[in-house]
């Protein structure tokens, strides 16, 4: 796959992309999030629907393709990226004079737009972080869309003389939804497929599923899929290549889940499991495992917080102290905030930035003297992660930090 469909190289905001037009009436429109369009006899199966300031955009192509009714949407799962552009849909078929088109989703879809509203200040912070949205745009969803059919594990329908069958699996989410179309021997995976480490324990979100991923991602490939639609990123095309993309990120899953369940049988803590699991080489190098989004450790964090409690096996740590206490406490035996500060510019130059930024924590923390200088010595180390670092996610985290810190003196 070429680097500029990697995903994480197409800005979330960005209004460019493409459309690709494959066999038997399939198409993709590829912007941030991937749009599958499905011509039938009958009309229009869409297969994930982008952000909400995509929809205009999906009618545009959808029009440009046919004047049929678009008669089902699909919803992959959940997320703001892919569930939010039928509104646009809904208003087209209304102007044409076509009935509304039916959607269809796994049935804990609601329940997780129902959490969002409750939750929508924190979805609104922890996007704008992850995803670097600027403080005067909206950085989530406010209005939902229900599906207006529901299904547990499994359901297919007809549309012409095409068979749509969906599957359900957990991933991403616990409300994902893969579709089959046997024929035309084509798989709509949704985020199950993403051209990345798979996104398990992002660091702001809920519980991911790795087990339950690696076993998706089998069940896919045991169709023998010619085409692959995915939810970010180029399509996958010959049934050879598909099965052994899938075999791989499932394997490299289960790879992960076998370690971290060994080492917490074996009785160790999570610090240990976290700065001792290996990642081959084999993964490393893989194409369909960059860590562009999703990252390894961030796999074995969701892994640890699945089958472990927060409790890491020191008992100091069972009640902590407030660190900016612990950190007052060290300053004070320190006595000479700039003797902190030099050390950490030293760990900078020996190339260990975390580390450094540990101890200027202490400075920063504590509210002593040179707390400034310490501010700023702690956004040029995030920077300089941020340069260095690959997965989005982490990269923005960092980034955030960084915006952060100048607020803070901007306000001095």
């Amino acid at each position: 796959m070429s680097e500029d469909t990697n995903l994480g190289s197409m800005p979330l905001l960005a209004s460019e992309g493409e459309i690709k037009h494959f066999d038997q009436g399939v198409h993709m429109l590829q912007l941030w999030v991937n749009v599958c369009i499905i011509e039938t006899d009958e009309g229009v199966v869409l297969f994930d629907v982008g952000l909400l300031f995509n929809g205009p955009r999906i009618v545009e192509e959808v029009r440009a393709i046919t004047d049929k009714p678009v008669r089902y949407v699909i919803y992959g799962h959940g997320h703001a990226d892919h569930a939010f552009g039928v509104k646009a849909v809904i208003e087209d078929a209304k102007e044409r004079g076509h009935p509304p088109p039916v959607i269809i989703a796994h049935e804990n879809i609601p329940k997780r737009f129902d959490r969002y509203q409750e939750m929508l200040p924190y979805h609104e912070h922890i996007n704008r972080i992850q995803f670097d949205i600027p403080d005067e745009m909206p950085a989530y969803v406010r209005k939902y869309i229900y599906p207006n059919l529901t299904y547990q594990e499994a359901m297919s329908f007809r549309l012409g003389k095409t068979t749509f069958e969906l599957r359900h699996a957990k991933g991403e989410t616990d409300d994902a939804t893969w579709m089959w179309i046997p024929e035309r021997k084509t798989a709509c995976v949704s985020d199950l497929w993403v051209w990345s480490c798979p996104n398990i324990g992002n660091p702001f979100k809920v519980q991911r599923y790795e087990v339950e991923w690696a076993q998706g991602l089998e069940e896919i490939a045991a169709r023998s899929p010619e085409l692959l639609l995915p939810g970010h990123g180029s399509a996958l095309r010959g049934a050879d290549e598909i099965r052994d993309a899938c075999h791989t990120v499932a394997r490299a899953l289960r790879y992960l889940h076998e370690q971290v369940v060994t080492m917490l049988n074996q009785g160790k803590w999570q610090e240990e499991i976290l700065q001792g699991f290996e990642w081959p080489d084999e993964f490393t190098k893989s194409p369909y495992l960059a860590p562009i989004y999703g990252h390894p450790y961030f796999i074995v964090q969701a892994i640890l917080r699945r089958y472990h409690g927060w409790f890491d096996g020191n008992a100091s740590h069972l009640f902590p102290s407030p660190s900016r206490e612990i950190a007052g406490e060290v300053m004070g035996l320190i006595g000479n905030p700039e003797k902190v500060i030099e050390r950490a510019r030293a760990l900078e130059k020996e190339g260990q930035t975390q580390l450094a930024l540990h101890i200027v924590d202490f400075v920063i923390e504590s509210g002593a003297e040179k707390k400034n200088e310490a501010l700023e010595l702690k956004a040029q180390l995030l920077k300089s992660l941020a340069e260095r670092e690959k997965s989005l996610i982490a990269r923005n985290i960092f980034l955030g930090g960084v915006r952060q810190i100048k607020k803070t003196l901007r306000k001095q």
